[in-house]
């Protein structure tokens, strides 16, 4: 499948991957990280893989088998962000809120 990594703020920034169905998401996360961050992955390395169709909002990708398994599909766009932790341990985001939220 064919998804479009979106890696900086101008679309020229932007490039398109082809990625077998029966990719792990571990596997994809550490590729793009070694494309995007140019660095190999290591433990206590984490990253944060968002995806989202053209019609939709964007949704983190979970640790599943493979990549269709994590509902990714032809067209899709992914973002990685690098997670700064010194746990391995994920922790809940609180507080969160619309930019535009009323107060």
């Amino acid at each position: 499948m064919i998804l479009t990594v979106i890696s900086g703020r101008n679309e020229e920034d932007w490039f398109d991957i082809d990625v077998p169905d029966e990719c792990s998401v571990t596997r994809l996360n550490e590729l793009l990280g070694l494309r995007l961050f140019h660095e190999p992955s290591s433990p206590g390395i984490q990253y944060i893989l968002e995806a989202k169709f053209p019609e939709g909002l964007w949704f983190t990708v979970e640790e599943v088998p493979t990549i269709v398994e994590a509902g990714l599909r032809e067209g899709a766009y992914i973002r990685l962000q690098r997670a700064f932790s010194t746990t391995d341990e994920e922790a809940p985001v609180y507080g969160r809120r619309s930019l535009f939220q009323e107060t």
